[in-house]
């Protein structure tokens, strides 16, 4: 039996006994192998920060009113002040300073301290903050649970107050 496999593996032409001995190996290697289905839950997210850091801004409650500017940084701390409308001296300054954690997909909790100086007794007011923010990927907005006809408006991805907005936060 050796001296006919011999005899027939010699009488095969050499391009067509490449091609066998280049299958043999490739299916002894398991290369053609078809896959199986994939695993959906090993799905690998895109590394990056979570959608809700950078700054953010209310659409104003009327026409030229203030609008509410947040900042939410990649460290889970968020600072936030009031911009006032537009050639309306302000009776107050407002400031966030909290921290945020997500609690769900497209879910997050911001809880901190709200400070108020009010300008005609100069005195300031404290109220504790815990607010749950709703993300919609497809609007790329955020929604205030308190609040949910001014939601919040991506204006940069980065954490930082924009050019040519005049406002400050103290602490940021």
């Amino acid at each position: 039996m050796g001296v006919h496999l011999f005899r027939m593996i010699s009488s095969t032409p050499r391009p067509a006994l490449t091609g066998i001995i280049l299958l043999a190996c490739l299916l002894a290697c398991g290369c053609i192998q078809a896959s199986g289905p994939r695993d959906e839950s090993s799905t690998v997210m895109p590394a990056g920060p979570p959608p809700i850091v950078g700054s953010w801004l209310s659409r104003p409650p009327y026409p030229d009113g203030s609008q509410d500017l947040y900042l939410f940084k990649d460290s889970g701390r968020c600072d936030a002040t009031v911009v006032p409308a537009a050639g309306i001296p302000p009776a107050s300054e407002v400031y966030l300073q909290g921290q945020w954690e997500a609690t769900g997909e497209d879910r997050y909790l911001l809880v901190g301290e709200e400070i108020t100086h009010h300008f005609t007794n100069d005195s300031h007011t404290t109220a504790t903050v815990r607010e749950v923010l709703r993300y919609d990927a497809r609007a790329d907005r955020l929604t205030r649970d308190s609040d949910p006809d001014h939601p919040l408006e991506r204006i940069s991805r980065e954490a930082t107050i924009p050019p040519g907005m005049n406002v400050s936060i103290p602490w940021d």
